[in-house]
């Protein structure tokens, strides 16, 4: 069918009330039962595209002209690298097999279950099930991030270093799940994740790297997510917070916790910021130890889930707004290093 939406919804609009209900009542019926077929990606990518462009998923070149058609969707030229490719190329349902199953598969990861139960769930393997979800979750890397405007809390969770599914540990003895740190304190042991949020709800989380945060981890990692002028950054006293503040000359309420302190002028405070890591720490609980390569994957998926409150269409969404998101099956496990 070539006609857009809005043609369709005029001719809708002609028919009379009670066929206009019925037709309602097919498309209510339709999308609770989550019944997402390639035709409906298509229709979802087509829309995006005209919304934001199109680029070729190769060379990101935006001189491209059609080519065809392909699996009933368009196909497309690159003037520039000279590669073809179709509006589903470069996106995370690339090269599945089973795209009428994709859906399901999202609704299983918006239910939290793991990558065994999901394969059961869907009828694919253990294996598809871990790569399919490391495809999605790559393709959530910056989609539904915002600038932080106004009062801009930050703070930073440890996890345990993990090198969960590896063979060779190498300079020390594989830990039980649940396991502790060899060294006391907060050390290269240890992974950091930054969260900063500001008082509209708009998040982010980023693993900072391993042991303690450093000014040049803290701009790493939310540096570019703050607007151009901030009313001010909420932390706790750490020294890299002031060095950071100082650099980008950024006005700095250092709430330090240890001195009893939580609020400062009844505006100021990191409470929300310090309840996100909780919800964090108690989501991850459920998957029982995450490699920490996957770790900003893994936060990538809580942001997003925190902020789409798990609708499947919008998650659909999501993972079909980079065309550059496909990752190599074989690249996976360096998909993300600790630095």
């Amino acid at each position: 069918m070539n006609r857009n939406i809005d043609t369709i919804i005029r001719e809708i609009r002609t028919y009379s009330e009670s066929k206009q209900k019925t037709i309602l009542s097919r498309l209510n019926a339709l999308l609770q039962s989550n019944d997402i077929g390639e035709a409906t990606m298509l229709e979802i990518k087509k829309e995006i595209s005209q919304h934001s462009g199109l680029s070729c998923p190769h060379c990101q070149s935006e001189s491209i002209y059609g080519h065809g058609k392909y699996r009933g969707g368009k196909r497309y030229k690159c003037n520039t690298c000279g590669k073809t490719f179709s509006d589903l190329t470069g996106t995370s349902v690339s090269h599945i097999h089973k795209k009428e199953e994709w859906n399901k598969y999202l609704s299983c990861m918006s239910e939290g279950l793991s990558l065994r139960a999901a394969a059961e769930e869907v009828g694919i393997s253990f294996r598809t099930s871990f790569l399919w979800r490391h495809k999605i979750l790559g393709a959530f890397q910056d989609i539904g991030c915002s600038k932080l405007e106004g009062i801009v809390e930050s703070d930073e969770t440890f996890f345990l270093y993990s090198e969960k599914g590896e063979n060779n540990i190498q300079n020390r003895s594989a830990r039980k799940r649940g396991g502790k740190a060899n060294k006391r304190g907060i050390n290269d042991e240890h992974v950091a994740v930054i969260v900063a949020t500001d008082r509209d709800g708009h998040a982010i989380v980023e693993v900072a790297g391993r042991s303690r945060i450093t000014a040049q981890k803290i701009d790493a990692t939310i540096g570019r997510w703050l607007s151009d002028t901030p009313i001010a950054l909420c932390s706790d006293s750490h020294k890299s917070y002031e060095k950071f503040t100082n650099d980008k000359n950024i006005r700095h309420i250092a709430i330090n916790g240890s001195k009893g302190q939580f609020v400062r002028n009844k505006v100021f405070h990191i409470q929300n910021v310090n309840s996100i890591h909780h919800l964090i720490k108690f989501w991850m609980q459920k998957f029982n130890g995450v490699a920490s390569k996957y770790l900003q994957n893994y936060m990538n998926w809580f942001r997003v889930l925190k902020s789409e409150k798990g609708d499947v269409l919008k998650l659909l969404r999501l993972a079909l707004i980079s065309n550059s998101s496909y990752v190599q099956a074989r690249e996976i496990n360096l998909h993300y290093v600790i630095s």
